[in-house]
Order: C-alpha cells, then structure tokens, then sequence
C-alpha cells in the first residue's frame, strides 16, 4: 500500500481532528520554516553508507536532479554517498514517490522511521523541499566542507505533511549602492532555497550603478557601473564626509547566465529590476540623451532621490525595449521588474518633450505621465512574453493593466491594488526592510534608520485584515529587501539579512494560525549553529537586552530579551556587568537622577551579546502622561509619545527610533504631572539638519498651569534661537508648582525658496523635553 501506513493514517486523523501544531520544545525538530503538520515519533534514522536511494519508476529524471544537491552535501560532509536501488523493499533506504494529488505543486509529504524513508512530492521542487526539511533535521556539521568521521547523522522519526501558504517568497538585494560578488550572489541563493523560499529580486540598476552588461549599449558598464567618489556615514550628517576612492563592478551576461542556471538548480526563480523611470542616474550619465536637460552627469555616490530621471521622448523608449529584450533573453523569471518608485517630477514639468507628450495623449498632469511610462513599458515587456512588477508607486495617475504591485509604503498600496484586481506582494518597510536597525542598542552599525528586530518581522502577516475574500486571493505573498546604502561589505550584509530571513521564510510558507514565536525563538539557535559552520557573519541581536520605559508608579526602566533561557545581569553605576552582577528581576526606577544602565544577556554562561548600554538624565517629566494634539500630520514615535520624556537622549543619526518626528500642521505638546510638581526650567531638545528636511520650529510658547485649567506663559523661543543652539529651546523662569506644562508648537511647515529642498515639507525631530 501507499506509504502512509495505518499508524499514520490514525496519526493525522488525530491531527486534524484536533488541529494541532506541535509547539516544539526542544531542537529535536529544528525546522524553519515550521511545516504544517508535524507528528513526532519516538526513535530515529540513521545514514550511514550503506543507506540505499530509490525513485519510483514513474518518476521523471528531473526528481532525481532535485536530489543531486543533498547528495553532494553527504559526500562532502559525511563521506559517503547514497547509490540508487532498484527495489524499494528492505531497510535503510530512501524512497521517493510520485504524488499527483498533492494540491499544491510545492507539497511534500515526509515519513522517517526507524529503517526508512520515504518522500511523497507531486513535483520535483515538492521533493527538494522535502530534502531542505531533512537537511535541517540532520545534524548541524552536515555544513561542513570536510568529512566528519565522529558525527551520527541520525533524523529523528516523524511524519510531516507540509505546503506553503503563499506562492511568492522572496528576499531582495540591492547590488547597486555596493557591488556584491557573483559568490556572495550564490550564497543568498543557497540560504533562500535552504529555506524554502523561492524568488531573489536582483536589483541591478540605480543611481549609483548600472550592474548588468547590455550589448547594445556599452556606455552603461563602461560608464554607468562606476563612481568617483562614495558618501561615508549617513546621509544625514551634516557637513557630508566622502571616500574619493573610486569604485565599481558589474555581471557580464555569461555570469548572469551562471547565476541564473545556479537559481534554476535550488528552485529559485531570479526576477531582474531595471529601475525606470527615476533612479536612472547612472544610465543618463552613460548617455545624457536619454534625460529631460541633456546632462552632463556623474554617477551618483550619494544615497537617496535625483531629479533627473528618463525622459519620455521616443527615443527613451527605444532604448528601454532594447534593454529589456536583452534582460529578457537572459532571465527565464515570467516577470520583470520595473521600479516605478520615487520619481520626481521637476524635470518632467520644465521639459518640452514632456510636456508635448501630455499634450499629445491628453494627460493631466506628471503622475499621469508616469502612469503612461509604465503602461508603454508593460506593452513592451508583455511582446517579450513576461509580465511587470513594480513598487506601489506604480498606482499613481492610473495603474497598467496587468502590473503586479509591489507594497512598500506600508500595506495601503497593496490594499488598493488588490481590491482593483491587481496581484500584490507585501513588503512593507516597518516590516520587511532589512536595512533597518535590528536591535535597539546605540552600538549597533550605522543603518538607514527604523527599527526592525526579528520579532517584528515574523509578527507580520500578508493577509492584512482590511481585504475580503474575494480580493485577498490577489496577495501572492512576501518579500523582505535589503537595500545597502550602510551595508559596505559582504560581512556587513550577512550581518543585516541573517538571521532574520529566517523571520521571513516562516511568515511566507506558514499559516498564521500556525505560527509561534515562541517556538520559533527555540528552534532558531540551531539554525545560528549552521550558519557558524557555514561561516556566516549573522548577528545576534536576538540575544539582545532591550530597555523599555514604563510607567509604573514613577518611570521605571524594564529589561528583557526575547532568547529563550537567557539570563540578565546588569549594573547601574556605570560599570560593565559580570557574570557576577545583579540578576534582572524587576524593574529599575530612572529619571530621579543621572545613572547609566548597563546590561548583558546570559546563556549557559557566556554572554550572548554586546552589553546593553543607556545614559538616563533627571527629568521631571519622566513618565508623566504626554498628550500631542495636532489637526494634521504623520509621525513616527516609540512607545506612544513616551519617548519624548523617557529620561534618554537620542542617538545618531536622527532617524534612530528613539528620536520622536512629525511632519504636518502647528500643533501642542502637554504634560500632565500627578501631582503639584515644582519647575524652574524647560528643554525642548530638537535637531537642525536643513540639509535632510529637519528643522527646528518656527517658534515655541512655554506655558504652565497650577490648575491644569488656566495657563500662563512663561518663555517662547524662535527658529533663529534653535538653530544657533543645535535645536535646543530653552527656558528659565522663576520656580512655581504647576500641573500641567503646554508646548505650543509653530512648524517650521514648507521650506521656503531661500533653502535647500525648497518646495517640501520640513520635518520635526525631537528627541527629549526635559523639565528641572
């Protein structure tokens, strides 16, 4: 009979019937992405040399190629290989079966016992997956490059029934800001198909680089894939520092060819992104015709948006079609990427042969133009036989036809997509870019800004609650992207995407229903350990300490982790913490005066990771409730708006999550004391950096009320005062008991012509407000 015996049969009866997911306890089955269904058993199986392979004869060769990696994995690790049986009786042997019921062509089945194995796929990526799932069930020294003659490489027994639950798993790399080695490229490929995801995004053009060698037009490498210089630091230090070394790389299209069979072999499919029509610098710096003003241009070798971007004359379009019948040629993906995000639209307003255009096919404005950009390309990539991606962007002036979406300004591009019956892949920023700072310690590298650890990323859900069910069939899935501005080597870049890919890989193949962090967090130090093996440069700031502000009969300061069976140790004189230190037990009040905080994360006796680290600072206002009323705007805050008075200043650069930002209309800021408190003195610490859209207020009025009713003034402070004191407004009045403390705020709003980025609007950072 069919593999699954009578035994298992009742097994999954039982499992379905009470919908169990096994919570995992131990490392016994360490697999990420967790399989839908898991039944443990009691014993093992173990390879050995003598362990036999067979493939049921209705099996094509291509499942047997599907098993080609495994086995050069046994040999290089274990020595051995697995020679193929023509019979799949006896013990220790492997049997693979063909399975076309399976409903999904990714499905596997997979029953270890203690004398066999046997695989149930329907397709030969069912059955590589298969494999991925008892690579990680073996132990972790199967990644060794040599032999390992003392290692048992035992499975132990289960029965898995598994499938994904999106179609779309992907991870993305940006190799434009930093050129990355056709050998690193096949790294990430390596560890997507390990877990079990199934799409890289190359991102192979941008302002600062043109990657991919274009026959027809040789200016693009020879000329677009390299700069003079490279900004150092972040992009919003002011004054700007740059490394004046020159740089550069790209992919012949032998190489891509290699890389793309590489894909081709690990069940990756590799989707190109030719970025048009904005992020073009490097393409009209290679030939300044192709732009709205004719140039000159340099490579850019700073990070963010430029205004010269395509202009759409037809001599533009010819060149795109040109290069994307070549890009086509060289990617059997059945898409292409086409970027459609942050186009300015300042040249397109001050050029004839745009507006001509709108003219010409009665277009209303920019956005519309754009939106007639992307459809001509569409046109252009459906003759080539493949369908276009692009950012949510792309839904600006009227959206192409047959565009997938992708969604990363949040997931409101991807709910406007799918309810127009366009398909969608969520990535939004707060939770799938992996340039954002995964720990929250001042001492982690220089990144882009934001907050991102692994908890927030395997907390996100593609399925976004605010689609029905008819438009939510068009979320094909996930995709985290890595983009390098602050990730200048392979280490750096390991260090950002591991392990929080694993994060990904679980959010795209598992149900919601079936997800546990908890479990997660067990299972993924066994992953750590392959990654040791592999030489993988992952960061641990899983085992980070995080601090976090609480109100709790005075501000206190809360530690945790989220490791499990970690330990705290801290200190709050400033000293570094031991193994001696104080164990964390409860929280630690702060605010009263100044006191540094120190903390480490313990695990068998060894720290896991570098020391937590805070300054905190006497403020009154610490902990006390703070109301910020405005009628209009966004903004970006931790914990409420309890980070404006959680007795900490905040890092650099300003983007760090512990700094609070708004942008929008005038608007107040109130603290309400318990109880009559005694004041003599107010901060408001803010930041002036022009150069990147931030600026101080316009003006600030200091009011305080005894009554919490009535307020009288007691200071204002104007822009010109700010700026001369870094952001700082401060004022000083005569000591009073009062209840409540009003900050009435005057934007610094749009930016006037007499400044940098005149036209936009300015943004308020503002990282504490301290009363004495």
């Amino acid at each position: 009979m069919n593999f699954i015996t009578i035994k298992t049969i009742l097994l999954f009866s039982f499992f379905s019937l009470f919908s169990v997911i096994v919570r995992t306890q131990s490392n016994e089955y360490p697999i990420i992405p967790v399989p839908a269904k898991l039944v443990p058993q009691k014993g093992s199986f173990t390879l050995n040399d003598k362990t036999q392979l067979y493939f049921q004869n209705t099996m094509d060769s291509s499942f047997e190629e599907a098993f080609y990696l495994f086995r050069e994995h046994l040999k290089r690790s274990a020595g051995f290989d697995l020679p193929k049986s023509n019979t799949n009786s006896g013990k220790n042997i492997i049997i693979c079966k063909l399975n076309t019921n399976l409903e999904k062509d990714e499905a596997y089945k997979l029953l270890v016992s203690r004398s066999k194995i046997e695989i149930e796929a329907k397709t030969p990526i069912g059955l590589f997956y298969a494999l991925q799932s008892i690579r990680q069930l073996l132990p972790p020294e199967l990644e060794q490059t040599t032999p390992s003659t003392s290692t048992k490489w035992n499975i132990p027994c289960c029965v898995i029934d598994d499938a994904p639950t999106f179609v779309y798993r992907g991870l993305h790399m940006d190799v434009c800001r930093h050129f990355v080695s056709v050998e690193e490229v096949k790294k990430y490929i390596d560890q997507i198909a390990m877990l079990k995801l199934n799409t890289f995004h190359w991102h192979l053009t941008d302002d600062q680089a043109w990657r991919i060698e274009i026959k027809k037009y040789p200016k693009l490498t020879t000329v677009g894939a390299y700069r003079n210089r490279t900004l150092q630091g972040h992009n919003n230090d002011c004054p700007r520092v740059w490394d004046n070394t020159p740089t550069g790389g790209f992919y012949t299209q032998e190489e891509i060819k290699d890389v793309v069979d590489y894909a081709r072999k690990r069940f990756v499919t590799i989707i190109p992104e030719i970025e048009m029509p904005g992020h073009a610098t490097a393409a009209v710096a290679s030939y300044p015709e192709l732009s709205c003003s004719g140039g000159p241009f340099d490579v850019e070798g700073r990070w963010g948006v430029f205004n010269d971007v395509f202009c759409t004359k037809d001599e533009t379009f010819s060149f795109l079609e040109d290069v994307l019948t070549e890009v086509a040629a060289l990617f059997p993906s059945p898409y292409i990427h086409i970027g459609g995000d942050e186009c300015p639209k300042v040249r397109w307003k001050r050029c004839h042969a745009c507006q001509q255009r709108m003219k010409d096919e009665g277009l209303e404005d920019e956005h519309q133009l754009q939106s007639y950009f992307v459809k001509r390309m569409e046109t252009v990539v459906h003759k080539l036989g493949k369908r276009i991606i692009g950012w949510d962007e792309i839904l600006e002036g009227g959206i192409a036809p047959d565009a997938t979406v992708m969604s990363w300004r949040g997931i409101a591009g991807g709910i406007s997509a799918a309810k127009q019956g366009h398909d969608v892949i969520m990535t939004p920023s707060e939770a799938m870019y992996f340039d954002f700072y995964q720990s929250s310690l001042l001492t982690e590298p220089l990144a882009i800004g934001g907050y991102l650890p692994i908890e927030r990323v395997y907390a996100f859900n593609p399925y976004v609650k605010e689609l029905d069910t008819k438009d939510i069939k068009h979320i094909l899935g996930v995709q985290a992207n890595t983009w390098t501005e602050y990730m200048p080597d392979a280490q750096h870049r390991e260090m950002m995407v591991f392990p929080r890919v694993a994060a990904l890989a679980e959010v795209g193949w598992t149900s919601e229903k079936n997800k546990d962090f908890d479990s997660f967090a067990i299972r993924l130090p066994k992953l750590m350990k392959r990654y040791d093996i592999m030489g993988i440069n992952y960061s641990r700031a899983f085992y980070s300490v995080v601090g976090t502000a609480i109100n709790d009969g005075g501000l206190k300061l809360k530690l945790s982790t989220i490791a499990p069976e970690t330990s705290i140790h801290y200190t709050t004189d400033g000293s570094d913490p031991t193994l001696n230190s104080p164990i964390y037990s409860e929280p630690i009040p702060v605010g009263e005066k100044e006191m540094v905080v120190k903390a480490i994360s313990v695990k068998n006796n060894k720290v896991m990771y570098i020391p937590y680290e805070r300054s905190f600072i006497a403020n009154k206002a610490g902990g006390q409730k703070v109301v910020f009323e405005n009628t209009d705007g966004v903004r970006f805050e931790q914990n409420g708006s309890a980070n404006l008075t959680d007795c900490t200043m905040g890092g650099r650069p300003v983007s760090r999550p512990d700094w609070f930002s708004y942008a929008g209309a005038d608007g107040s800021i109130t603290i309400e004391f318990e109880k009559l408190t005694s004041i003599s003195k107010i901060t408001f610490s803010s930041a002036n950096q022009n150069n990147v859209l931030v600026y101080s207020p316009k003006s600030i009025n200091f009011l305080v009320s005894e009554d919490g009713t009535t307020f009288f003034p007691v200071g204002a402070v104007w822009h010109q005062q700010m700026a001369a004191a870094k952001g700082k407004a401060i004022v000083s009045f005569t000591p009073k008991k009062v209840k409540k403390i009003k900050l009435e705020i005057d934007m610094y709003g749009i930016i006037p012509n007499t400044e940098p980025n005149s036209g936009e609007m300015s943004a308020l950072f503002v990282d504490e407000i301290i009363v004495e």
